[in-house]
């Protein structure tokens, strides 16, 4: 009996060192959050952070307005073409025989032009180029909506992962830092002969287990914090700290039909392929088109100058042979391909083949989205379920440790029963918050999916 007394004893100012410890412990990170207060970034300050300096997203764009360049380019093909020209010959005659010939003799020679060209008709190639032109636009277009959605996709996910190591480091360390007592009491039992070897060992063993779990754990919620700073393309900053200003909110999941439909109104992947598939057709018509004629006007203005090194001669009498020309001319041009060894039609062919491919992506597509919009609900529903058995299961952690902590006060408990219910309590706060994550990650998937404009 009076052995027990003095493990009592002993027991209560281990209690007594350890609340100290964590008063400490809980003052130095109070101080420490306010002197970081204003470094912190929430999920919809990291998502703007991405949206401005993620590389990929600046890319698409810098994509995105290239293809509006190609739509002005294709356009000025419907206005007319205006060209002009200067040329200056000089020409040196080495011999000739035969009736002299006045081109062929010493001169030199200055013409200008300027020439007006209007395509009337190209078999429609031209309205046809303009139009793909433009369905490639809205399909780049799509592409960059894409790109900002698994953009925001990454960083909502990887935020959650963020939080989620956190709190595992939380867990760890406070759980080394009662197991690091427990070791302490258990060797001023064992020094006093009042527990057995067997004891201390038992809490060596776990407090070598938990400070393992504690540098996985770190190690993990640096690895997350440099995914997520690179998404946002910033310096590492080990300073800021990442907090959620939105508690987590658990509802019913939507049905699977209006979720299908949302996504295939809004997802961005479907409206670039069926763009795509729109603009295959329309290089199949183009090809088509260079079997039929291209009609032109031409209008233009020609000033020519020959400059006659020597005089002409008739008889007894001579005469300059200089001559200028100006001039207008208006024309009308047919031009018509009549056999080019089968290269059109194949392209036809092949843009038609195209097409097809693309059909068939979509459909892969569909079902791709249909089959991740189902996981997704199916993770909702199990992560549900698990944050309810969690939660319980916590709060019978938290009453069972509570419950081992006076028994052991009232000296009907051990060391090892405690240290039990130590760990039943860090593993149920482990399992909530892996569930926690789980259901993040689903909502955050099925908004992925749906085309990221509906908050399920």
């Amino acid at each position: 009996m009076f052995i027990h007394h003095r493990v009592l004893l002993l027991w209560r100012r281990h209690i007594s060192l350890t609340f100290f410890h964590l008063l400490l412990v809980l003052a130095l990170g109070l101080l420490a959050g306010s002197a970081h207060a204003a470094q912190t970034m929430t999920l919809e300050q990291c998502l703007q952070k991405g949206q401005e300096n993620n590389t990929t997203l600046q890319a698409s764009l810098f994509k995105a307005e290239a293809a509006g360049k190609d739509v002005k380019a294709a356009r000025a093909d419907f206005m007319p073409s205006l060209t002009s020209s200067y040329a200056l010959n000089r020409l040196e005659s080495k011999s000739s025989q035969g009736p002299t010939e006045a081109d062929y003799l010493n001169q030199e020679i200055h013409a200008a032009n300027i020439k007006l060209t209007q395509i009337l008709y190209a078999g429609s190639r031209i309205v046809n180029t303009y139009d793909k032109a433009k369905l490639l636009e809205l399909a780049t277009q799509a592409e960059k909506e894409l790109t900002r959605l698994e953009l925001a996709y990454n960083i909502e996910t990887t935020f959650y992962k963020v939080l989620k190591a956190k709190q595992d480091t939380i867990v760890a360390a406070e759980a080394v830092a009662r197991l690091r007592e427990s070791v302490r009491a258990a060797e001023s039992f064992f020094a006093k002969e009042l527990v057995p070897k067997v004891e201390l060992l038992s809490a060596r063993v776990d407090l070598a287990d938990a400070e393992n779990q504690l540098g996985v754990a770190r190690n993990n919620e640096n690895r997350q914090r440099v995914t997520l700073f690179a998404l946002m393309n910033l310096s590492l900053d080990p300073q800021i700290d990442f907090v959620d200003d939105n508690p987590l909110t658990r509802q019913a999941p939507p049905a699977f039909t209006d979720c299908y439909q949302h996504a295939l109104d809004h997802r961005p992947d479907l409206q670039s392929l069926q763009r795509q598939r729109e603009a295959a057709t329309k290089q199949a018509d183009i090809a088509l088109g260079k079997y039929l004629p291209v009609v032109q006007v031409d209008a233009g203005y020609y000033d020519q100058d020959r400059d006659y090194s020597e005089l002409a001669s008739t008889g007894y009498t001579t005469y300059d042979r200089d001559q200028a020309n100006t001039y207008w001319m208006v024309g009308l041009t047919v031009n018509w391909t009549l056999f080019d060894g089968g290269r059109s039609w194949y392209e036809n062919e092949k843009y038609g083949l195209e097409a097809q491919r693309y059909g068939a992506l979509i459909q892969e597509a569909y079902n791709t989205i249909a089959t991740g919009i189902r996981k997704a609900l199916y993770s909702m529903a199990e992560a549900e379920q698990r944050l309810a058995g969690s939660t319980d299961a916590l709060a019978a952690a938290r009453e069972n440790y509570a419950a081992e902590d006076n028994r052991l006060k009232a000296g009907v408990s051990t060391i090892t029963a405690l240290l039990d219910a130590q760990s039943r309590l860090v593993r149920a706060q482990v399992n909530q918050a892996n569930a926690t994550l789980d259901y993040q990650l689903a909502q955050s998937e099925l908004k992925f999916m749906t085309g990221g404009k509906k908050s399920w």
